[in-house]
């Protein structure tokens, strides 16, 4: 695997907590699954990050960005820090990786340990045959390495997700967290909003901020979703692509 990291500072962190936000590019898959990504531009618009680190790796999709002015950069993912009550360290980007997943989620977390970082949570959307209604408000599900863990989720107002399989990096990367003395929360929603699935983002937001500390307005993402769901008829599922069974997490 070919990988490159490069880093522009080290910040000094305070008792800081990682937090996964990277959604699949898979163009079929984008539409169901894209939580994660609309999370992280959600944040990093409304809260104050100094990004500090990038991440470039052959896992990520054989694929380059094009700006409006026609130049390219490799996809890629960028470490973000916010300070509060827990320093925030932020993984955001492109995409989650497409192959050697397990050496993508190992890269991360040896980088993170290195910061500090004892606590890592994870964003994705949960693996389900049947699309959610695209109007109903979400509810945020979840899993954890320990025992401990699902105790805080359960404490969070989570749901615990219950023997059933959880594939694909957002969840990998907590199952592997474990080996680097780190506990590891994934936080999840099914799919079934249409993008850029605004009630999902509230949902989660709204947990993470019980998790972290933080707080953020989200009256326009209450806004989008207000006119997306006067769009809808009730009773009329969205775009066909999203009532077909998805296992990207």
């Amino acid at each position: 695997m070919w990988e490159r990291m490069d880093e522009e500072k080290r910040p000094d962190l305070k008792d800081p907590v990682l937090l996964v936000s990277l959604s699949t590019s898979v163009q079929q898959y984008k539409v169901l699954y894209s939580q994660a990504r609309e999370l992280g531009k959600f944040m990093l618009k409304k809260m104050e990050f100094e990004k500090f680190a990038t991440l470039y790796s052959s896992s990520m999709p054989p694929l380059v960005a094009i700006s409006d002015e026609g130049i390219i950069r490799l996809y890629s993912a960028s470490f973000y820090h916010h300070p509060g009550e827990r320093d925030l360290v932020l993984l955001a980007g492109d995409a989650s990786p497409v192959d050697e997943q397990y050496e993508f989620s190992e890269s991360v977390l040896k980088y993170a340990h290195g910061l500090g970082v004892r606590e890592v949570v994870s964003v994705g959307t949960r693996w389900t045959e049947e699309a959610a209604s695209p109007t109903a408000t979400p509810r945020v599900k979840g899993f954890a390495t320990d025992e401990k863990g699902v105790k805080d989720l359960e404490g969070w107002g989570v749901e615990i997700t219950r023997d059933e399989p959880a594939p694909y990096f957002a969840s990998l990367i907590i199952a592997l967290a474990d080996r680097y003395g780190m506990r590891g929360y994934k936080l999840s929603v099914d799919h079934g909003e249409p993008i850029p699935h605004p009630r999902s983002v509230i949902e989660i937001m709204a947990t993470l901020q019980k998790i972290m500390g933080f707080r953020v307005d989200t009256s326009e993402l209450i806004g989008i979703a207000d006119k997306m769901a006067a769009n809808l008829e009730p009773g009329v599922g969205n775009d066909p692509s999203q009532r077909k069974s998805g296992i990207y997490g």
